[in-house]
Protein backbone atom coordinates (compact mmCIF):
# COMPACT_ATOMS: atom_id res chain seq x y z
CA UNK A 1 0.00 0.00 0.00
CA UNK A 2 1.55 3.47 -1.02
CA UNK A 3 1.50 6.44 0.99
CA UNK A 4 -1.10 8.03 -0.96
CA UNK A 5 -3.58 5.36 -0.42
CA UNK A 6 -2.46 4.68 3.08
CA UNK A 7 -3.61 8.15 3.58
CA UNK A 8 -6.56 8.42 2.10
CA UNK A 9 -7.89 5.05 4.69
CA UNK A 10 -6.44 6.83 7.14
CA UNK A 11 -8.99 9.86 6.38
CA UNK A 12 -12.20 7.79 5.73
CA UNK A 13 -11.19 6.14 9.11
CA UNK A 14 -11.39 9.04 11.12
CA UNK A 15 -14.56 10.13 8.92
CA UNK A 16 -16.17 7.14 9.96
CA UNK A 17 -15.28 7.44 13.39
CA UNK A 18 -16.82 11.34 13.73
CA UNK A 19 -19.60 9.58 12.23
CA UNK A 20 -20.41 6.79 14.26
CA UNK A 21 -19.54 9.13 17.12
CA UNK A 22 -22.23 11.94 15.52
CA UNK A 23 -24.88 9.06 15.43
CA UNK A 24 -24.34 7.91 18.93
CA UNK A 25 -24.58 11.29 20.14
CA UNK A 26 -27.85 11.93 18.41
CA UNK A 27 -29.99 8.46 18.51
CA UNK A 28 -32.36 9.51 21.04
CA UNK A 29 -35.51 8.15 21.24
CA UNK A 30 -38.74 8.99 23.11
CA UNK A 31 -41.18 6.48 23.32
CA UNK A 32 -44.03 4.78 25.63
CA UNK A 33 -43.98 1.09 26.83
CA UNK A 34 -47.00 0.61 28.80
CA UNK A 35 -50.38 2.52 28.24
CA UNK A 36 -52.90 3.00 31.16
CA UNK A 37 -50.16 4.91 33.68
CA UNK A 38 -50.21 8.32 31.55
CA UNK A 39 -50.77 11.87 33.65
CA UNK A 40 -49.94 15.14 33.00
CA UNK A 41 -46.55 15.69 35.14
CA UNK A 42 -46.99 19.59 34.60
CA UNK A 43 -49.88 19.72 37.01
CA UNK A 44 -46.97 18.75 39.70
CA UNK A 45 -45.97 22.11 40.52
CA UNK A 46 -42.64 21.03 42.11
CA UNK A 47 -41.91 18.94 39.35
CA UNK A 48 -42.36 21.22 36.87
CA UNK A 49 -40.17 24.28 38.28
CA UNK A 50 -37.55 22.17 38.93
CA UNK A 51 -37.17 20.17 35.79
CA UNK A 52 -34.91 22.24 32.49
CA UNK A 53 -37.57 23.82 29.93
CA UNK A 54 -36.52 22.10 26.78
CA UNK A 55 -37.42 20.19 23.72
CA UNK A 56 -36.35 16.91 25.14
CA UNK A 57 -38.69 17.51 28.16
CA UNK A 58 -41.68 18.98 26.23
CA UNK A 59 -41.04 15.31 24.17
CA UNK A 60 -40.94 13.27 27.57
CA UNK A 61 -43.91 15.36 29.13
CA UNK A 62 -45.97 14.67 25.82
CA UNK A 63 -45.14 11.14 25.79
CA UNK A 64 -46.10 11.03 29.84
CA UNK A 65 -49.52 11.48 29.07
CA UNK A 66 -50.15 8.21 27.14
CA UNK A 67 -48.48 6.41 29.70
CA UNK A 68 -44.86 5.57 31.21
CA UNK A 69 -42.37 7.26 29.01
CA UNK A 70 -38.78 5.65 28.30
CA UNK A 71 -35.76 7.82 26.92
CA UNK A 72 -33.58 5.57 24.69
CA UNK A 73 -29.25 7.61 24.40
CA UNK A 74 -27.27 5.60 22.45
CA UNK A 75 -27.87 3.16 18.90
CA UNK A 76 -28.63 -0.08 20.77
CA UNK A 77 -24.96 -1.55 20.71
CA UNK A 78 -22.53 -1.98 23.49
CA UNK A 79 -23.36 -2.14 27.33
CA UNK A 80 -27.32 -1.41 27.98
CA UNK A 81 -28.09 -0.07 31.22
CA UNK A 82 -31.70 1.38 32.45
CA UNK A 83 -32.38 4.03 35.24
CA UNK A 84 -35.48 4.11 36.77
CA UNK A 85 -37.46 6.82 38.69
CA UNK A 86 -41.25 7.38 39.74
CA UNK A 87 -42.09 3.90 40.55
CA UNK A 88 -43.86 5.75 43.66
CA UNK A 89 -45.34 8.65 42.56
CA UNK A 90 -44.93 10.84 45.70
CA UNK A 91 -40.99 10.35 45.75
CA UNK A 92 -39.92 13.21 43.44
CA UNK A 93 -36.16 14.07 44.01
CA UNK A 94 -35.79 10.96 41.87
CA UNK A 95 -37.90 12.12 38.71
CA UNK A 96 -36.54 15.65 38.75
CA UNK A 97 -32.96 14.02 38.82
CA UNK A 98 -34.38 11.46 36.07
CA UNK A 99 -35.17 14.67 34.24
CA UNK A 100 -31.97 16.65 34.81
CA UNK A 101 -30.18 13.72 33.33
CA UNK A 102 -31.90 13.23 30.06
CA UNK A 103 -31.48 16.73 30.01
CA UNK A 104 -27.38 16.31 30.40
CA UNK A 105 -27.24 13.00 27.87
CA UNK A 106 -29.45 14.95 24.72
CA UNK A 107 -26.28 15.42 22.62
CA UNK A 108 -23.70 13.50 24.06
CA UNK A 109 -21.75 10.69 23.19
CA UNK A 110 -22.96 7.80 24.95
CA UNK A 111 -20.35 4.46 25.36
CA UNK A 112 -23.07 1.58 24.64
CA UNK A 113 -26.93 2.70 25.41
CA UNK A 114 -28.73 4.25 28.17
CA UNK A 115 -32.50 3.56 28.69
CA UNK A 116 -34.11 6.08 31.16
CA UNK A 117 -37.56 5.68 32.53
CA UNK A 118 -38.47 9.14 34.42
CA UNK A 119 -42.03 8.46 35.24
CA UNK A 120 -43.02 5.04 35.84
CA UNK A 121 -46.61 6.23 36.63
CA UNK A 122 -46.72 9.89 35.26
CA UNK A 123 -50.79 9.77 36.81
CA UNK A 124 -49.21 9.34 39.96
CA UNK A 125 -46.25 11.46 39.70
CA UNK A 126 -49.15 14.74 38.72
CA UNK A 127 -51.13 13.93 42.01
CA UNK A 128 -48.44 13.47 43.79
CA UNK A 129 -49.64 9.95 44.89
CA UNK A 130 -47.52 6.88 46.22
CA UNK A 131 -49.75 4.19 44.94
CA UNK A 132 -51.10 3.31 41.13
CA UNK A 133 -54.67 2.31 40.98
CA UNK A 134 -54.33 1.36 44.57
CA UNK A 135 -50.70 -0.75 43.75
CA UNK A 136 -47.48 -0.19 45.28
CA UNK A 137 -45.71 -0.92 42.53
CA UNK A 138 -42.46 -1.54 44.61
CA UNK A 139 -43.66 -4.54 45.56
CA UNK A 140 -45.67 -6.05 42.40
CA UNK A 141 -42.74 -6.11 39.53
CA UNK A 142 -43.59 -10.02 39.71
CA UNK A 143 -47.04 -9.80 38.73
CA UNK A 144 -47.37 -9.81 35.00
CA UNK A 145 -49.32 -6.61 34.03
CA UNK A 146 -48.19 -4.34 35.84
CA UNK A 147 -46.37 -1.10 34.74
CA UNK A 148 -42.47 -2.80 36.94
CA UNK A 149 -43.85 -6.12 35.52
CA UNK A 150 -43.08 -4.15 32.08
CA UNK A 151 -40.15 -2.73 33.00
CA UNK A 152 -38.50 -6.22 34.41
CA UNK A 153 -39.84 -8.08 30.67
CA UNK A 154 -38.43 -4.99 28.91
CA UNK A 155 -34.56 -5.42 30.74
CA UNK A 156 -35.01 -8.76 29.55
CA UNK A 157 -35.65 -8.32 26.09
CA UNK A 158 -33.38 -5.77 25.70
CA UNK A 159 -29.95 -7.79 27.86
CA UNK A 160 -29.70 -5.05 29.77
CA UNK A 161 -26.73 -5.33 31.90
CA UNK A 162 -27.81 -3.60 35.41
CA UNK A 163 -30.78 -1.69 36.84
CA UNK A 164 -30.91 1.01 39.23
CA UNK A 165 -34.28 2.29 40.71
CA UNK A 166 -33.92 5.70 42.28
CA UNK A 167 -36.18 6.43 45.03
CA UNK A 168 -36.55 8.54 48.16
CA UNK A 169 -37.45 7.68 51.85
CA UNK A 170 -39.00 9.73 54.25
CA UNK A 171 -37.34 10.98 57.70
CA UNK A 172 -38.43 8.30 60.08
CA UNK A 173 -39.47 5.78 57.48
CA UNK A 174 -37.51 3.00 55.92
CA UNK A 175 -34.64 2.83 55.40
CA UNK A 176 -34.76 6.44 56.63
CA UNK A 177 -31.46 8.13 55.13
CA UNK A 178 -29.83 8.66 51.95
CA UNK A 179 -28.32 4.74 51.24
CA UNK A 180 -27.95 2.38 48.08
CA UNK A 181 -30.33 -0.99 48.88
CA UNK A 182 -28.97 -4.39 47.19
CA UNK A 183 -28.15 -7.71 47.33
CA UNK A 184 -25.58 -10.71 47.01
CA UNK A 185 -27.66 -13.88 45.85
CA UNK A 186 -27.81 -14.68 43.25
CA UNK A 187 -26.79 -11.79 41.25
CA UNK A 188 -23.19 -10.74 43.23
CA UNK A 189 -22.62 -8.16 40.93
CA UNK A 190 -25.63 -6.11 42.69
CA UNK A 191 -23.24 -5.82 45.85
CA UNK A 192 -20.45 -4.60 43.81
CA UNK A 193 -22.46 -1.94 42.12
CA UNK A 194 -23.96 -0.41 45.62
CA UNK A 195 -20.30 -0.24 46.60
CA UNK A 196 -19.24 2.06 44.03
CA UNK A 197 -21.88 4.01 44.47
CA UNK A 198 -22.09 4.28 48.38
CA UNK A 199 -18.43 5.23 48.50
CA UNK A 200 -18.69 7.76 45.40
CA UNK A 201 -21.86 9.30 46.70
CA UNK A 202 -21.50 9.04 50.63
CA UNK A 203 -24.45 6.71 50.68
CA UNK A 204 -24.74 4.36 53.37
CA UNK A 205 -24.40 1.14 52.13
CA UNK A 206 -27.53 -1.16 52.85
CA UNK A 207 -26.87 -4.97 51.96
CA UNK A 208 -29.18 -8.28 52.11
CA UNK A 209 -27.92 -12.01 51.18
CA UNK A 210 -30.92 -13.22 49.41
CA UNK A 211 -32.95 -11.34 46.71
CA UNK A 212 -36.56 -11.07 47.69
CA UNK A 213 -36.06 -12.47 50.83
CA UNK A 214 -37.48 -9.19 52.90
CA UNK A 215 -38.88 -7.17 49.53
CA UNK A 216 -40.73 -9.59 47.12
CA UNK A 217 -42.08 -7.73 44.26
CA UNK A 218 -39.28 -4.94 44.96
CA UNK A 219 -38.31 -4.11 41.20
CA UNK A 220 -34.38 -4.69 42.04
CA UNK A 221 -35.15 -7.74 43.76
CA UNK A 222 -37.39 -9.11 40.72
CA UNK A 223 -34.20 -7.97 38.16
CA UNK A 224 -31.52 -9.91 40.59
CA UNK A 225 -32.93 -12.64 40.68
CA UNK A 226 -33.69 -12.89 36.73
CA UNK A 227 -29.76 -12.02 37.11
CA UNK A 228 -29.99 -8.35 35.86
CA UNK A 229 -27.46 -6.89 38.08
CA UNK A 230 -29.61 -3.85 40.36
CA UNK A 231 -29.53 -1.61 42.81
CA UNK A 232 -32.19 0.38 44.73
CA UNK A 233 -30.69 4.10 45.43
CA UNK A 234 -32.66 6.38 47.80
CA UNK A 235 -32.56 9.65 49.04
CA UNK A 236 -33.42 11.45 52.28
CA UNK A 237 -37.21 13.59 51.54
CA UNK A 238 -40.34 13.91 52.75
CA UNK A 239 -42.89 12.32 50.37
CA UNK A 240 -44.33 14.88 48.13
CA UNK A 241 -41.32 16.92 48.71
CA UNK A 242 -38.22 18.26 47.61
CA UNK A 243 -35.49 18.08 50.15
CA UNK A 244 -32.43 20.54 49.93
CA UNK A 245 -30.16 19.25 48.25
CA UNK A 246 -32.02 15.78 47.39
CA UNK A 247 -32.10 16.13 43.93
CA UNK A 248 -28.38 16.60 43.91
CA UNK A 249 -27.82 13.71 46.10
CA UNK A 250 -30.18 11.51 43.34
CA UNK A 251 -28.72 13.04 40.21
CA UNK A 252 -25.02 12.36 41.55
CA UNK A 253 -26.19 8.48 42.63
CA UNK A 254 -27.59 8.28 38.83
CA UNK A 255 -23.79 9.87 37.59
CA UNK A 256 -22.00 7.08 39.58
CA UNK A 257 -23.75 4.24 38.89
CA UNK A 258 -23.05 4.99 35.09
CA UNK A 259 -19.51 5.66 35.34
CA UNK A 260 -19.49 2.35 37.19
CA UNK A 261 -21.07 0.77 34.28
CA UNK A 262 -18.86 2.48 31.71
CA UNK A 263 -21.36 4.43 30.16
CA UNK A 264 -19.93 7.57 30.05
Amino acid sequence: MNQKTMKALVCFLGVLVAFSAVSAASATQVQVIYTGTGGDVTKNKLVYNNIPKTTITSQVISAAKKGTPMVTFGNGNGPKVMIVAGVHGNELPASVAAMRLINYLEGKSIKGTIYVVPFVSPYSTSKSTRYWKGQNLNSVANKAGTPTNKILSLSKQLKIKALADFHSTRPGGVPGKTSILCTKYPTYESYRIASYVSKQTSSSLISEYKAGASYPGALEDVCNLARIPAVTCEVKSAHGTLAYGSTTKSYTQMMAFLKYEGAL
